[in-house]
């Protein structure tokens, strides 16, 4: 069994602040009543490169769902907190694991893109779901609505996610993470 050490249990909380604060304070509203655009998601590809998937996951899921529902948007928090939870572990996965044959970079930005891939196709079904119990083409037609901005988010925070982490891997910022 692995243990955790208490200095990566205080980074993973610091970057669910980070993770929060990213989400809150670059928010945009977007078309849909409730919806925004953040930078939310560098954060996220940041803590999962650099931490690894777990810490990923938590500050994903934790830092982005307490952003909602500071903002006021409780309906959308436990979707957000499974969304970006699954971005972050699969971020992490796939920076942090891999042939040593692919270099770093290559596995950095296929965790970042895969990441908020996920992250665009996971607010589109659940958007066109949750919505879609009120009436099933507006739920649709939101979702369609949602999928320029998500991915106008998830393009910037990709970009801004592994250019930060890349950097953070080439001062060797991982030797002090442990």
């Amino acid at each position: 069994m692995n243990k955790i050490s208490t200095k990566k249990i205080a980074l993973t909380g610091t970057m669910i602040a980070l993770t929060f604060l990213a989400t809150y304070f670059t928010r945009i509203p977007t078309p849909l009543p409730g919806g925004y655009f953040n930078l939310g998601d560098a954060v996220i590809i940041i803590t999962a490169v650099i931490l690894g998937r777990k810490s990923g996951t938590v500050a994903g899921a934790v830092g982005s769902a307490l952003a909602d529902i500071a903002f006021g948007g409780f309906i959308f928090a436990p979707v957000t907190f499974v969304v970006k939870g699954i971005e972050g572990y699969v971020a992490g996965t796939l920076a942090n694991r891999g042939s040593s044959a692919i270099p770093g970079a290559v596995r950095i930005l296929w965790a970042s893109v895969a990441g908020t891939l996920l992250m665009v196709a996971g607010y589109f079904l659940a958007e066109a779901f949750i919505l879609g119990l009120f009436d099933r083409e507006f739920g649709f037609a939101a979702a369609v609505l949602e999928l320029v901005p998500n991915t106008i988010q998830g393009g910037l925070s990709a970009v801004l996610g592994y250019i930060t982490s890349a950097v953070l891997l080439k001062v060797d910022v991982r030797r002090y993470v442990s």
